[in-house]
């Protein structure tokens, strides 16, 4: 089935929502109250909340808006997009904003991206800035993951300054597409023989990694406008935080792993090694400590106290990246210990997605 749209915009957004009855509305408004006009459809992901009734109430008296509801979708956001690909006609469009349904986009983010693609022809992908929304957080623990995240998405931001226009990633939080590059992805599906995938490839978790490497394979540039600011919520419980990292690190081990080493994959692929020899180095440094420690040296060696000093500058150098930092994000960066804390959680996530992507095959969504 082919959805026809009342209205024919340059730009057309495609929301993915599993869930999201408490913040849709804002997600949609947001989008409506661009600079630029877009139209929207909302994928409803086998929703089993408010969702749908949210977004046909706004559709009724806004033409822009439309609706799919998916029908047995077992691959989540990769499905759900994939059936949005499937049922728009994009002939009428030149560029699609892919924004989350948990996510709020400023409202001159599309503007902002139509002139970083007028400079520059080759530009097939540009991301938002990644920011945080403000969320309740019940208690201490809560309220610490949560500028843990707000700060470290500033740290993301600060890594695609130096990618120019290769960024690693183009993030499924906020990223808007030009169509002729989609198109391009497209054929290459059906050329390497994935009739089941669209767009984005349905056997691959993380498939905004996945799509930005085919981009990039393809010729085309990817980039971060740093005049796009977008604002998503983040997990506030610790186990949930781990499962979405976890999923996102794995994702990319597949994705080097399917692709291979390239002129796109080799700059992650080598990173992906120093993580080894960085994390080999910090043990030594540790077992050293460790070892002065026994021997009753209460005052560390200085190879110890200058690698801590460089991690402590680079800590809270990225303060400079966050938007709006309040005075949790100051201590959570400026008192160290709770960084180092987060530092080998992440440390710890890494080398669990190494283990499942050399022991578990089996992906799991």
């Amino acid at each position: 089935m082919t959805i026809v749209l009342p209205t024919r915009n340059n730009v057309i957004a495609f929301v993915p929502a599993h869930n999201e009855a408490d913040i849709i509305r804002s997600t949609i408004e947001s989008i409506l109250t661009q600079t630029v006009k877009v139209d929207i459809v909302v994928i409803s992901d086998n929703s089993t909340d408010d969702t749908v009734s949210i977004v046909r109430s706004i559709a009724a008296i806004d033409n822009r808006v439309s609706l799919i509801e998916t029908v047995g979708n077992k691959f989540k956001k990769s499905g759900a997009l994939n059936t949005a690909y499937k049922s728009v006609d994009l002939s009428s469009y030149d560029y699609v904003l892919s924004v989350d349904g948990d996510t709020i986009v400023a409202p001159d983010l599309v503007e902002q991206a139509l002139i970083e693609f007028q400079l520059d022809p080759l530009l097939g992908a540009v991301c938002s800035r990644a920011g945080v929304v403000k969320q309740i957080t019940n208690g201490f623990f809560e309220k610490l993951v949560y500028h843990w995240q707000y700060v470290e998405y500033a740290e993301f931001d600060r890594s695609r300054v130096s990618q120019d226009r290769g960024i690693k990633v183009a993030h499924g939080m906020c990223t808007v597409y030009k169509v002729e590059a989609i198109k391009a992805v497209m054929e290459r599906r059906i050329a390497t023989g994935k009739l089941d995938c669209t767009l984005y490839d349905i056997h691959n978790i993380t498939e905004d990694y996945e799509l930005t490497v085919t981009l990039k394979e393809l010729g085309y540039h990817t980039a971060a406008g740093f005049g796009m600011h977008a604002w998503t919520d983040v997990p506030l419980k610790l186990r949930e935080l781990w499962k979405q990292r976890v999923r996102w690190l794995r994702g990319g081990l597949d994705t080097l792993w399917e692709h291979g080493w390239n002129k796109s994959t080799r700059k992650d692929i080598l990173n992906a090694g120093l993580f080894w020899i960085m994390l080999s180095f910090q043990v030594i440094l540790l077992y050293y400590a460790f070892c002065d420690i026994i021997r009753g040296v209460y005052l560390p060696n200085r190879m110890f106290l200058m690698v801590m000093g460089i991690m402590y500058v680079d800590c809270v150098y990225t303060l400079r990246y966050v938007q709006n930092p309040s005075i949790w994000d100051y201590l959570v960066r400026m008192t160290f210990i709770p960084q180092l804390f987060y530092a080998w959680f992440t440390i710890a996530q890494l080398i669990y997605a190494y283990y499942l992507f050399l022991f578990k095959p089996n992906q799991e969504w």
